[in-house]
């Protein structure tokens, strides 16, 4: 009778625990959904500064968000009545989803890379690359005559992993068609992904095999695409190309043109893109049942730049990067962060003047990306 007491509890306190956590679980989609109503960013008048901005916003992002509200208000009275094909030549696209918009610009830039022979000597000579070889058996082994991993083809313990590697550059050396994302991997299973012998991959591309690319949205993940930057190497140029959502609706159009640019390139650069931008993609591809490869070699130059310069700068931001590194401080420009609350006034107002600041910070964001990806070269070639 006891035990039978004892389980009839149990089975109670099982069922009321159930019952709670459905609650909270109401509770907290509720909560969740209050939340995402909330506006992101929201302007403080400047004589309430001192008493209502939060502890987290520093005088400095206070005057930077209230620099970008009075250029909001510039470009909404500067192009007060004006269409956006008569400000910004661009061309409309169609495809089976709809419309966008396409704005193709070109500046001129010089993409340094790495010469592939060079990189080729690099890795070769990094005998930590070998499953049993560690920073004291590297230097014994160079002492004692094997100072590359083709030396250690006459290894007796070494050779066979040694052979591997070697057998797999020749390989792809012979079909002039380097797998980057494999060398990536082989480097990234004894290194970080961020470590200068990982970087020295791209040495194996031209510089026209590169896509660079750059998104801007409407805030965190499940939100729209607003413009979607691609940009090019040819010779000295860099030629852009910004597929615009005039409209929200326009977003899987836009996916699509996207997709068709990105897939004549070889290999990727990004910012952050690893964690944000291709993440991002892809859930917006499967919000609308659209099917895209973006599994290509890839390099995130966000994490390259924090090991070579985290101990230099105040952090790695890219404006950070471009003012210290480049020497570039933007004028009229607007923080990533206030992307959305322009968009949401173009589509609220109908006037293209927010638009504006958007097309171009995203512009130079991709000129900054290259120019940052060949500061990597010359900072790890020394």
């Amino acid at each position: 009778m006891f035990l039978y007491d004892v389980r009839k509890i149990n089975k109670e306190n099982m069922k009321r625990r159930e019952i709670a956590m459905k609650k909270l679980e109401r509770i907290s989609k509720r909560w969740r959904e209050r939340i995402d109503k909330v506006r992101e960013l929201e302007i403080i008048e400047n004589k309430d500064f001192e008493e209502f901005t939060p502890t987290f916003l520093s005088r400095e992002d206070y005057q930077e968000r209230e620099n970008a509200e009075k250029l909001k208000q510039q470009m909404l009275k500067r192009y007060r009545n004006k269409r956006l094909t008569d400000v910004i030549e661009g061309v409309e696209l169609k495809n089976k989803r709809g419309m966008c918009y396409l704005i193709e610009t070109q500046s001129k830039i010089r993409l340094n890379t790495i010469n592939p022979e060079l990189v080729k000597k690099r890795i070769l000579s990094d005998l930590k690359l070998i499953n049993g070889i560690g920073e004291v058996t590297e230097q014994n082994l160079k002492e004692a005559g094997y100072k590359s991993i083709e030396d250690l083809l006459e290894h007796p313990h070494f050779r066979n992993d040694a052979k591997k590697i070697l057998e797999h550059l020749n390989k792809l050396e012979h079909l002039n068609k380097y797998d980057t994302s494999s060398l990536i991997d082989l480097v990234a299973h004894w290194y970080p992904k961020s470590h200068p012998l990982a970087f020295y991959c791209s040495g194996f591309h031209s510089p026209e095999d590169f896509t660079l690319f750059d998104l801007e949205t409407m805030g965190f993940f499940t939100s729209p695409i607003i413009l979607f930057g691609v940009a090019k190497i040819a010779g000295n140029k860099i030629i852009i190309n910004q597929y615009l959502l005039r409209d929200i609706k326009e977003e899987p159009a836009t996916l699509l043109e996207f997709l068709s640019c990105i897939s004549k390139g070889k290999v990727f650069i990004t910012f952050n893109g690893s964690t944000f931008d291709i993440p991002y993609i892809k859930q917006r591809l499967v919000y609308y049942g659209i099917k895209g490869n973006l599994e290509k070699p890839h390099f995130d130059i966000l994490h390259f730049s924090r090991r070579a310069w985290k101990d230099q700068l105040p952090d790695c931001r890219l404006n950070t990067l471009e003012k210290h590194l480049l020497g570039i401080e933007r004028k009229n420009s607007i923080p990533g962060a206030l992307v959305p609350d322009f968009y949401e006034t173009y589509l609220r107002t109908e006037n293209i003047g927010p638009l504006i600041p958007i097309i171009e910070y995203n512009k130079q964001d991709l000129i900054t990306l290259a120019n940052i990806f060949s500061k990597l070269h010359e900072e790890w070639r020394r």
